[in-house]
Formats: structure tokens, C-alpha cells, sequence
């Protein structure tokens, strides 16, 4: 049996569990696993409360920054790793994580994050992700964001080249319903900010986005999953500006 990992790891679920039992079986050894559920319907819960390790909490959905803070806040342990349900740790990263905790030689680690797409790695010129998930809980907090929230750190950071495996084993139909969601929040974290979008920009969005995605970083290299790659990163970018074009008259139209 491993040595216990002396860290809080954070959860936030809903409807997750075709992923959630093989996310906490990668983080059994940490002290304790933190969920918080905004409402799942399915096995969520009950497939959480069976690892000895984890406390469920419910909260309802305030946004992700907030309810990842929110979540935070529950861990007992001065170490915190924010994982989500579709995410495995490698053992590189754990390595790396117990020599944090031992050394205590800085205040955060920054790591890999690897896409894997129904059992692969998609083909492209894309590096991985580069994002900070364990860290010293009294030197993390998040900025209010309605989407892609991210931990903001104060204290010295140390970069490893291990990395946390994204399993996202979605549907095409699924890919699109998340991004047609994810560009309405951000329309509105970029309304919030007063910023706007010209009907040249929007116009234009579509097509630049997709050829920067499906040539520049190479997705044709993964043949028509790499197109609808591309199709569903240029749909994001040209629904944000849209929506938030969008929001800026119906302002106007009540002023």
C-alpha cells in the first residue's frame, strides 16, 4: 500500500459517473478527496461516497470559479489539488507531488495537461496544456469568471514536465452543446468587463479560427476528428462575439 499523500484534493461533479470512479481510484492515497455536487441525477454520489477517502458536499451551481473556491475552502489539508472528473493523474505527477510536499521548496506546481480522446492522443502541432492544480491552499485563490476559471497564485512556482491525463470521452453532439454553453458564459464575462465585438470581427472569427486551428496547429494531421476539431473551436470563438454582440443591443434596446 502507498505511503498517504498528505493533501486535500477538490472535486466539483455533476452527472459525471462514467468518469467520476476512475478520477477518485487515481487520488486514493491523498487524505482526503473534497466533492462538491451541484445536482447530479445519476450514480454520481452513490460511486463517490464508496472511496473511504471522500466527503460529498452539495452547493448550488454558482459559476465554476466560485464553486471550485467554494470547494477549496472545505479542504483540511494545507496542500490542495484541484482535479476534475474527467482527469488522472500520471504517477510522474504524484511523484512530484509527494516531493513538493517534502521539500515544501515552493508554493505551487505547474504541470502538463494531455487531451486523450477516446483512448488516444489527437494528432497536431499543439503542445499541452500548461496550468497550475496543486498548490498551498493559503497561497490560491480564484478570480471570478464565469468559465475557464483558474487558479491565481501567490507565492514561488516550480514547473515539472508531468502530466495530468484529460479523458474526454465526449460525443461530437456533446463537444458542440459544451462549447454553445461555454461561449454564452463567456460573452457575458466579456460583457461584465464592458468589451465589445465589431460585425467585422464576428464575420471574421469563423474562418480565421478555423484555419488557425486545422493549419497552424495541425489538426488536419488527425483527419476528420482534426476537422471537427476545428469546426467546433471556430463555432466557439464566432458564438462568444456573436452572443456578446448580441447582449450589447438588447442593452441599447432597453436603454
Amino acid at each position: 500500500m502507498s505511503q498517504q499523500i498528505a493533501a486535500s484534493v477538490y472535486m466539483i461533479t455533476l452527472n459525471e459517473e462514467n468518469n467520476v470512479a476512475e478520477s477518485l481510484a487515481s487520488v486514493a492515497d491523498f487524505a482526503e478527496v473534497i466533492i462538491v455536487d451541484s445536482g447530479s441525477t445519476d450514480r454520481t454520489l452513490a460511486i463517490a461516497e464508496g472511496f473511504p477517502n471522500v466527503r460529498v458536499f452539495h452547493n448550488d451551481w454558482p459559476g465554476f470559479s466560485e464553486q471550485k473556491a467554494y470547494a477549496m475552502s472545505l479542504c483540511s489539508q494545507p496542500w490542495v489539488f484541484n482535479l476534475d472528473a474527467d482527469e488522472l493523474p500520471t504517477e510522474d505527477f504524484l511523484n512530484e507531488v509527494r516531493t513538493l510536499i517534502n521539500t515544501g521548496s515552493h508554493d505551487a506546481l505547474e504541470s502538463n495537461r494531455t487531451l486523450i480522446r477516446w483512448g488516444q492522443q489527437p494528432k497536431n502541432f499543439s503542445k499541452n496544456d500548461r496550468l497550475i492544480r496543486f498548490f498551498r491552499k493559503t497561497c490560491g485563490h480564484y478570480e471570478v469568471r464565469r468559465v475557464h476559471e483558474s487558479i491565481s497564485i501567490t507565492g514561488s512556482v516550480t514547473k515539472t514536465q508531468a502530466t495530468i491525463l484529460h479523458k474526454e470521452n465526449l460525443s461530437l453532439s456533446q463537444r458542440f452543446t459544451k462549447s454553445n454553453r461555454y461561449s454564452e458564459l463567456k460573452a457575458e464575462d466579456k460583457f461584465d468587463k464592458n468589451q465589445n465585438a465589431s460585425l467585422a470581427s464576428i464575420v471574421l472569427m469563423f474562418p480565421i479560427t478555423f484555419l488557425q486551428v486545422y493549419l497552424f496547429k495541425g489538426h488536419f494531421l488527425d483527419g476528420l476528428e482534426g476537422f471537427n476539431t476545428s469546426m467546433n473551436a471556430a463555432f466557439y470563438t464566432y458564438m462568444k462575439y456573436a452572443k456578446l454582440r448580441e447582449l450589447h443591443q438588447r442593452k441599447s434596446d432597453r436603454l
